[in-house]
């Protein structure tokens, strides 16, 4: 009776395409390129976003950190709204949030 042989699976790599070569300066592109390059630390993703970032101009940047803000404030509203504290309870954890992130960012000295 014959013997039934099984070729050995083997995947072929993911080849993903630059996508340096369709984005454009929009802040969508830039969103969807952070979400990738802290994901996978894609070293074509980290060379588009460098180069989108080095053509941004003073006024874009001031936009892209305001965004980065508000989606910052809304998770930290939206952590303490669930954990239920008081609301002497949640000033005092914003109070801390905000020396710490300050902190972080360099803006406080102590």
């Amino acid at each position: 009776m014959p013997r039934a042989t099984r070729l050995p699976e083997t995947l072929a790599p993911l080849v993903e395409p630059d996508p340096g070569a369709w984005t454009n300066t929009g802040r969508e592109t830039d969103l969807a390129l952070l979400v990738l390059r802290n994901r996978r630390r894609d070293p074509c993703a980290e060379r588009v976003a460098i180069e989108l970032d080095r053509r941004r101009t003073p006024a874009e940047r001031v936009a892209i950190e305001e965004d980065q803000a508000e989606a910052l404030k809304g998770v930290i509203h939206a952590v303490l709204d669930r954990i239920g504290l008081t609301t002497e309870q949640r000033e005092r954890a914003i109070e801390i949030l905000v020396r710490e992130l300050r902190r972080v960012a360099g803006e406080d000295s102590g």
